[in-house]
């Protein structure tokens, strides 16, 4: 009897070295990899809209070779939304950036855009400009200006 009593106590002393299922890691790791697939969704849905303004340029010297700046301008839209781009896909700074030049038979077109990526939302404590410093910012404020990205683009064509 005492034997079996030793033996049930030592396999109980036993199991209390070995390790388990764990809740805490398990959900550490599930929200560090949801982290890392939420933030690679984010930089590829920007990478893919540049793509498609890009396949735009490109076909635009091919398509539109001989139309003028005027005509190609206000084609854009069109192109896009036959692209699936919508205008909130793209800042407004690629639309003043947007250079369509004709020399002759060649076609360039051109632009330049920054996309800013806030995995966790925007910073909250702007002034009224949206703008803010790094150095005063408290809180959440300093992780979402620490994980903010910016991406820049310049999507360009040329005829051949």
């Amino acid at each position: 009897m005492n034997k079996r009593l030793l033996s049930a106590s030592s396999l109980s002393a036993a199991g209390a070295n070995e390790r388990g299922f764990s809740m805490t890691k398990t959900l550490f790791w599930l929200m560090l990899v949801g982290f890392a697939l939420w933030y690679g969704a984010l930089v590829g849905q920007a990478h893919y809209t540049n793509w498609k303004v890009q396949d735009l340029f490109d076909s635009l010297p091919e398509k539109m070779g001989d139309a003028s700046e005027a005509a190609i301008r206000a084609r854009l839209p069109q192109l896009f939304n036959v692209m699936y781009l919508s205008p909130s896909d793209l800042p407004p700074e690629f639309q003043d950036n947007l250079v369509i030049r004709r020399e002759g038979s060649m076609l360039e077109v051109s632009s330049s855009y920054t996309v800013v990526i806030w995995p966790l939302g925007p910073v909250q404590a702007v002034d009224e400009e949206g703008s803010y410093d790094p150095e005063q910012l408290e809180g959440m404020d300093i992780v979402r200006d620490k994980l903010r990205t910016d991406i820049e683009f310049a999507p360009y064509a040329i005829s051949k």
